[in-house]
Order: structure tokens, then sequence, then C-alpha cells
């Protein structure tokens, strides 16, 4: 399989690491996919998987649909069972973010302190919008950068009947590996992260409509800006719970661009969809955006400002208080556009 030793990479041309096998080192990222045709045939693979984990004294994890859970329970039997735990996919998979946020907090917190993870996880495809479907892609890709080098085997339930082709084309690209009743298998279509981050970075974004609240901004101006956000935010239906992380989110970006941006910008909101959107643009600075604020702060880099504050820190609040973050930069300057959503997420 291909990884990143000791997480995400620092230089363009970090070199991947060898394919290893289970058991081989337990400190390897594995990362397949499983395509199954029926909850049955996904069992073959699976509960060999989760079985071998069980007797190796591994933290064993499924998070998958009920249809999927009451076949893999019915197969591994109680006691088994009782040493797995189950999650439905349904709630943990509310957003890419959300679930890469989970993962994070879940592995350091419980369950690689109990020693290997093997993890059995379906993504939930349905009902994406096609911004929303990309977003998940790239989730499945970065998979192995930002959990490289860690005691983690991680198998992605993949139904091939259900499942539209473009997801399945995408599970070939973000998986080093497939697996099957028969073994894994190298993924012929596998493509380097980095690549695949750059590809879902490659599309422009469609410019902000004529009629979004404009407001610019600079040093000494995030308390009028964040006034600016939180008064438009409610307008435009954001239930004012929810207008204080929004608020934060947007100020964080702000206060990049100020300390170690271009030093000034503008904010643009709007809603489309069901959902608030807000872009905060630095028309004097390209960002560095290399699978930008995707694992957590591990303190000052190099890049810090005089308070601590670096890029990736910024980013990795951000994405974690919105829904969708999408990051585009180059000659022109950066824009940051935060998606939240009206209804909850």
């Amino acid at each position: 399989m291909t990884a990143y030793p000791g997480g995400p990479p620092e230089c363009a041309d970090a070199a991947p690491a060898a394919a290893v096998r289970p058991g081989d080192r337990r400190d390897a990222l594995v990362h397949r996919a499983i395509p199954y045709g029926w909850p049955r045939e996904l069992a073959l693979t699976a509960v060999p998987f989760l079985r071998g984990g069980w007797r190796a004294g591994d933290a064993v994890v499924v998070i998958a649909s009920e249809p999927v859970r009451v076949t893999l329970r019915e197969e591994l039997g109680v006691e088994v069972c009782a040493g797995i735990e189950f999650i439905d996919s349904g709630e943990w998979f509310g957003g890419p973010m959300r679930a890469l946020a989970g993962y994070h907090d879940r592995m350091r917190a419980d369950w690689w302190p109990r020693g290997r993870l093997r993890l059995l996880a379906e993504p939930v495809w349905d009902g994406l919008s096609p911004l929303e479907t990309r977003e998940w892609q790239r989730h499945e890709s970065l998979l192995n950068v930002v959990f490289a080098g860690t005691p983690t085997a991680i198998m992605c339930a993949y139904d091939a009947v259900a499942l539209p082709p473009d997801v399945l084309e995408a599970m070939a690209r973000t998986h080093p590996e497939l697996a099957g009743p028969d073994g894994p298998r190298p993924s012929p279509r596998f493509t380097d992260p980095a690549e695949f981050y750059a590809e879902c970075n490659a599309g422009a974004l469609p410019p902000p409509p004529d009629a979004a609240a404009h407001r610019t901004f600079g040093p000494g101006g995030l308390p009028s800006l964040r006034a600016f956000l939180t008064v438009e935010a409610m307008r435009l239906g954001l239930p004012e719970s929810r207008t204080l992380p929004f608020v934060l989110a947007a100020n964080e970006v702000a206060t990049l661009i100020i300390r170690t941006g271009g030093g000034c910008g503008s904010a643009r909101l709007w809603t489309r969809e069901g959902e608030l959107v807000c872009e905060v643009a630095d028309p004097g600075r390209a960002l560095a955006d290399r699978f930008l604020g995707y694992a957590p702060p591990r303190g000052p880099g190099p890049a810090a400002g005089p308070d601590g504050r670096d890029a990736d820190g910024a980013m990795w609040a951000v994405r974690r208080l919105c829904r969708l973050v999408q990051i585009r930069s180059g000659t022109g300057g950066t824009r940051i556009r935060m998606h939240v959503g009206l209804d909850g997420g």
C-alpha cells in the first residue's frame, strides 16, 4: 500500500512507503476498499478481518448501515460481537470533516490506547450533491495521509450494485488496495493523494452572486467584521445558536489574512440550497494549500504568528466549525469559501 510515514508530508516530494500486510507492521496504516454485491458477500471478507482483530486484542470498530451491522453480528457471534464497537454510519458520517475529526478524537482518546485499530467503515453516499460527493472522495484519499504511520487498518465497504459509477471509480483511486474473499490486491487505479487533492481543487469556484452581502476588512477591523457577519448570518436564516460557531470560523480566516497574509481582505455572504455560504478573500497572497487543516495542529509551525497561530491550526478549527470548506489559491490571491447548513449541518 502507499502511505506517507510519520503523518502529513512537509514537502511535495515525500516518498510513499512500501506495501504492507496486516501483522507485518502494527504501526503501519492499511487502507483497503471492499467492493461487494450484498451483505453476505461483504461478510466473507469483513468477518475474518474483524475476528482476527478480536483475537489479537485490537480495538475493533464497525461503522456501517443497519443491514450490514445485522449481517456481521449474525456471522461473528455473540462472544466476538461483545468485543466490537458497532456505530451507525448515518450518525457518524454527517460530513467529511465531522467524520475525520471524529476519527482523530476517538483514535487518540480510546482506540489506539487499546492497541492497533481495525476499522470497518461504510461511508454514506445517498442524497449527496456533486460538491459533497467530491469532498467525501477527497476525504477517502486523505485518510492515506493523515493516518500514515499509525497503528490503523481501515476497510471501507462499497456496495458495487447500488453505488453510481463515479463513486466506484473514485473508490479505486483513493484506496491503495482492494480486498475480497481471496485476499487483498493492489488497486491499479490508485492515485497519489497529493495529485487527487489537486484535482479536487482544480475547478474554479463560481463567483458570488451580485446580491451577496459584502464587507472589506483590514488591521483593526475584526470587531466590526464580526458584528457584520453576525447580523447578516441571522438575517439570512442561520439559527442564533449556530451563528457564533460560524462567526468564529470566518474570524479565524480573516485573522489569518491580516496576520500572515496580505493584511486586508473581503467577506461575502449569501445562501444557496439550504446553506449559508461565506467567502473570505485575500487578494494579495497565495496560500500553500497542501492538505491544509486536515490534521490537528501539533504546535506552532515556522509560519506561526506572534500568538502561535499558523495556517494549519487556523484551518483545522475552521474545517471543524463548517460543513464544507473550499480553498482556491494562486497568483490572483486566495479565496476560502465556508459552507454552513441552515438546517443544522
